[in-house]
């Protein structure tokens, strides 16, 4: 017997653990009425041990078959992306080649307008009187 010193100044007496026959002391536990309660273990039989590695092996497949579910969803629509990639690529072409065309008349059209203001600039500099003053 030991003599264990609580918080609250109560003496106790500490009883050595007593499991039935066939059982194991493990550990404590506190119940809902706030009282400590030995845990006794059994060893396991040979039936037990069975049912456990059955139970194991039947959540491992689920959770494998989850996994592999998942993994062909997400196989299944990248594929899908790819398939409307290639249906959708007339349309993306048909808008990137006018896109380019556009682009075309806006640099043709900015190239004219710049022409006609280099030659309003050389008229103005090619002026006759001013031709001896500069040079």
């Amino acid at each position: 017997m030991q003599l264990i010193k609580f918080s609250r100044g109560e003496d106790r007496v500490k009883e050595s653990p007593t499991c039935p026959d066939g059982t194991f002391f493990s550990g404590y536990t506190m119940d809902s009425w706030q009282k400590w309660r030995i845990v006794c273990l059994s060893i396991m039989s040979v039936e037990d041990v069975e049912d456990m590695y059955i139970i194991g092996c039947l959540i491992s497949g689920f959770l494998l078959f989850g996994v592999s579910g998942y993994l062909e969803y997400r196989e299944i629509l990248r594929m899908s992306a790819a398939v409307l990639a290639i249906v959708r690529l007339p349309g993306m072409c048909d808008g990137i080649f006018r896109a380019i065309s556009t682009q075309t008349e806006m640099l043709r059209e900015l190239n004219r307008r710049l022409d006609v203001i280099l030659t309003q600039d050389r008229r103005q500099v090619v002026v006759p009187g001013l031709r001896g003053e500069m040079g």
